[in-house]
């Protein structure tokens, strides 16, 4: 028996160290829920009491919990005397889902304990109690709905190693508090503008030309007849010298002014600056990941050298690198990723913030980034922007 249990706990202790990771959540919280015992104990089922812990590693693949509970159940014989039934147990948790951005993770659990089991001696009708071990199966499922919450449901079925190999059946409800881990609630959908497109303006309707118009010149005046004055009789005066006409007014049509043409559009105005800078936000959003180190390989190569930029965090998925693009809405920012080997030979994806002239103001800016980079532990450190790119392990 004991061998069994060390190769138990040995194959749970080597998957919780592969699986270690700041990047789980965890859990404390009470138990309530009700207990069916074997028949051959002689007692009712019975309502319990306990209290239960736990963590989540990273990317929500496995986990582990401690338990503990208390019940006072009555004896079918001896409905008088009370008796006293305890429980603890520890359990590793294999996620039957691993999405992290979800606030739901169901599991399947494989665990070992301890039990005390109250037995009335009919003879004496004292209580006897007897210890022993146990290993029990439990599928359930965890909830955290909101920041600093969870709630979960468990079904468990439990084998005692007392002489009597005893059953028991449980269901239990927790309700506790949680922190750590990414968003505990799923984040709301993100809808990926389209890229903004430019049309090019409908050339302008050629305004109706007005009809010539006629310009009519006038003829000339007919000269003055010189107008003869007739002298006096006495004396006779002489006729004035008749003055000639004026030459007459010339008039000049004025020539249409030209008319544009409306026929070619006008060209298209310059791509803005900061269309690599959305073009890089737009990939992360849709989880193209060749293209988002396409282009964060460009950005890095545009950082001057010893200049610093801010290092945000290493993620394995690229809905957590979605996320903390949703963290910053509605600002832009200037958010670059690179390529990591972890140890264990596992990828990841480094995500750098910004490029700043010194270590001093890249330090100033890790304090102001979003309270979603700072869950778990993190914090953003400032980075060398030359040594991005020769990084090759974590």
């Amino acid at each position: 028996m004991r061998i069994r249990q060390m190769a138990i706990w040995t194959l749970l202790g080597t998957s919780l160290w592969a699986q270690g990771s700041d990047s789980g959540f965890r859990w404390v919280g009470f138990r309530a829920g009700s207990i069916s015992f074997d028949a051959q104990e002689g007692v009712s089922t019975s309502a319990f009491l306990g209290a239960q812990g736990g963590l989540v590693f990273d990317q929500q693949h496995y986990g582990i919990s401690f338990e503990g509970l208390l019940a006072h159940p009555r004896n079918d014989l001896f409905p008088g005397k009370k008796l006293s039934h305890s429980e603890a147990s520890v359990t590793f948790l294999s996620g039957l889902s691993g999405d992290p951005a979800s606030g739901f993770w169901p599991y399947l659990g494989l665990g070992l304990g301890g039990i005390s089991i109250p037995k009335i001696v009919p003879s004496t009708q004292l209580v006897q109690t007897t210890k022993g071990g146990t290993a029990h199966v439990a599928l359930g499922m965890l909830h955290r709905p909101a920041q600093g919450f969870i709630w979960g449901v468990e079904g468990r079925y439990l084998l005692t190693f007392t002489p009597k190999d005893l059953r028991e059946m449980q269901g239990s409800l927790l309700v506790g508090f949680t922190w750590r881990g990414r968003p505990v609630s799923p984040p709301p959908a993100v809808t990926t503008p389209p890229p903004e497109v430019k049309a090019t303006p409908a050339p302008a309707e050629a305004p109706a030309l007005a009809p010539p118009v006629e310009v009519v010149v006038a003829p000339p005046p007919p000269p003055h007849a010189a107008e003869v004055v007739p002298a006096p009789t006495p004396p006779p005066v002489q006729a004035p010298v008749p003055v000639p006409p004026p030459p007459p007014a010339m008039t000049r049509t004025p020539s249409p002014a030209p008319v544009p043409d409306h026929r070619r559009p006008s060209p298209p105005a310059p791509a803005s600056t900061g269309s690599a800078l959305i073009e890089r936000l737009d990939a992360l959003l849709l989880g193209d990941m060749a293209k988002s180190l396409e282009l964060g390989r460009n950005r890095i190569q545009a950082i001057p050298a010893y200049h610093w930029t801010l290092r945000l965090e290493i993620a394995n998925l690229p809905s957590t690198l979605k996320n903390a693009v949703v963290a910053f809405s509605p600002v832009k920012p200037d958010l670059f990723i690179a390529p990591i080997q972890l140890k264990g030979g596992r990828s990841a994806y480094q995500l750098f913030l910004g490029d700043y002239p010194s270590k001093a103001e890249a330090e100033r800016a890790a304090k102001a980034v979003p309270a979603f980079f700072l869950e778990g532990g993190q914090r953003p450190r400032p980075f060398p922007g030359n040594g991005i790119l020769a990084q090759a392990t974590q």
